[in-house]
């Protein structure tokens, strides 16, 4: 037996040698140095992740302490700003995730309230921070700096703020846009509506959007401005936030010479129809020849707008235009046109079955079928 055992032990020392010397082939002691750093790669790379896995967990367990610490003390100084504020920590991801809870609670809330948590920043001196923020090379957070100081919506910023209107990342350019409309409307949109015309970029409804945060008020006379200064579509589009009376001028000189064709932009038919709707709410009747051409418009957008402006001026006389309407090939000409027979002034009944009757398009029936229907309710 033991001569059995001293013969094992011989063998596998002889194969565990045999292991250990290369090969003569060049190819093969090639291979087993390429196996040789695979399975060393392969081992730096599982320890890269297990170390990594740990960081991150133990981050994630520091951020939900940070959480639990913080959002007792946010939602105390919502009610009441005289609430015991705890010192906050100099460490940059802290801080970061100070002004995420902060800004995200600041997107739900209103008021007196958004002005407790305004003053709770200061309190803080998060100011320094943020401008900081916005040299960032991450976009993100540069993108946070800006949602603070739209929540702030102080003027004090409006300097390090202005520049990234000009950014190339039409987001940011946005958001610094209503950042500055945030902390001051009017000289907000006196920046931004010129500057409209050159970012093609930036998307209408977008730019509408900052508009109505602007308000009237605001926005009324930087279009106004700039239109004077050019007479481009992209501005003369935002004419709906004009005051009427300030822009019967321009909208009878855009109906005036505005092609009648179908080969119209969004632009120049956004502008068309804002004229349009100018006039209707002026309630002038001196502007029905214009009106009244434009029902022949081949953009079925631009006949809508005629019909809409024609409903605000017209008398039971103008049953005929209206009618005349409902045999359009355009869906939503004919929904207009019925919708607008229905209202007209000293209309009764019976003229409505007769006009009814009369009605030779069937599409046209069931138009004012509907309209007549939902009348009644």
């Amino acid at each position: 037996m033991p001569s059995e055992l001293y013969a094992l032990v011989e063998l596998v020392t002889s194969a565990l040698r045999q292991l250990t010397v290369l090969p003569s082939d060049p190819a093969l002691r090639l291979a087993v140095y390429s196996a040789l750093g695979l399975a060393g790669i392969t081992l730096v790379v599982m320890l890269n992740v297990l170390i990594l896995a740990e960081l991150a967990s133990r981050r994630e367990r520091r951020r939900e302490a940070f959480t639990r610490f913080w959002r007792p003390v946010l939602s105390a100084w919502s009610i009441e700003d005289s609430a015991e504020l705890p010192p906050l920590r100099q460490r940059r991801e802290e801080r970061l995730w100070f002004l995420l809870m902060w800004a995200n609670l600041q997107r739900q809330l209103r008021g007196s309230t958004k002005q407790r948590l305004n003053r709770l920043f200061d309190c803080l001196s998060m100011d320094s921070y943020v401008v900081g923020l916005l040299e960032s090379r991450s976009v993100h957070r540069r993108l946070l700096a800006l949602a603070c100081f739209s929540h702030l919506a102080e003027e004090r910023y409006w300097a390090p703020v202005a520049p990234l209107v000009n950014s190339s990342n039409s987001i940011e350019s946005l958001a610094a846009a209503q950042a500055l409309v945030a902390m001051n409307p009017a000289r907000g949109m006196r920046l931004l509506v010129p500057f409209y015309v050159q970012r093609k970029d930036w998307a209408r409804l977008r730019f509408n959007a900052l508009c109505q945060q602007a308000g009237r008020e605001a926005t009324g006379p930087a279009v106004l401005s700039a239109l004077k200064q050019e007479s481009h579509p992209r501005i003369a589009a935002l004419m709906a936030w004009v005051e009427p009376a300030k822009a019967a001028e321009w909208a009878r000189n855009n109906l005036r010479v505005a092609p009648s064709s179908s080969e119209l932009d969004g632009e120049q038919r956004d502008a068309v129809c804002a004229a349009l709707h100018c006039l209707g709410e002026l309630h002038d009747r001196r502007d029905r020849e214009l009106i009244q051409t434009s029902l022949k418009h081949p953009l079925g957008d631009v006949r809508v707008a005629a019909l809409q402006a024609l409903k605000r001026q017209s008398s039971a006389d103008d049953d005929a235009c209206f009618t005349l309407a409902l045999s359009d090939p355009n869906w939503w000409v004919r929904q207009a046109a019925a919708d607008a027979l229905v209202t007209l002034p000293g209309i009764d009944e019976a003229r409505l079955n007769a006009l009814f009757e009369g009605l030779q398009d069937r599409y046209g029936r069931d138009a004012l079928r509907r309209a007549m229907a939902e009348e009644r309710r």
